[in-house]
């Protein structure tokens, strides 16, 4: 235990964000972040169709409904497309660093904003990317990271969350 509390703490500090919390797996970190941001039954969450299944398993194990929105020419989330998927139901949309790249992340974020809608952002696939000198995953209310054997940064198995928002690290301490 003593060692997790010293690898969330040297996590934070790298990747500059305020909390970090580890969990079991990636899927769980997504699971336990949507739970943080309010996600229940009947709600929706956008992420995009080339993706792991974990993200959709999460969503569903929340209660929600997924809502696909198709890739673009970056492997990533289709900012256009998004725009149209979004309903009254829209709780969350989940962006997911593909490869390496980052997701068109003004486009998105700013049609986040606008309809007040929050983000998630899945950074699996892109732990280490930078956007406008921000690390990948501490962009948005949340990020989250998976620590299995094919992963970047690799502890076997696990994930970890990170926000710079106390009332959902409190909520995903408590929750994990």
């Amino acid at each position: 235990n003593y060692h997790v509390r010293e690898f969330e703490k040297k996590v934070s500090k790298f990747f500059k964000s305020k909390y970090c919390l580890a969990v079991s797996s990636g899927t769980a970190a997504i699971k336990i972040a949507l739970k943080a941001m309010g996600v229940k039954p009947g709600d929706e969450v956008i992420t995009q169709a080339f993706n792991f299944i974990a993200t959709v398993e999460a969503i569903l194990d929340c209660g929600a409904k997924p809502v696909m929105v198709n890739v673009d020419k970056t492997l990533n989330m289709c900012p256009k497309e998004l725009k149209h998927k979004i309903n009254r139901k829209t709780k969350v949309i989940i962006p997911v660093h593909m490869l390496g790249v980052s997701c068109r992340n003004k486009e998105i974020f700013k049609i986040a904003k606008k309809k007040n809608i929050k983000i998630l952002e899945d950074n699996c696939e892109s732990v280490g990317g930078k956007y406008k000198n921000k690390y990948l995953g501490t962009l948005g209310d949340i990020g989250i990271f998976s620590l299995d054997y094919g992963k970047f940064i690799t502890t076997g198995e696990g994930g970890l969350i990170l926000t710079n928002n106390k009332t959902y690290f409190n909520y995903c301490k408590a929750y994990h």
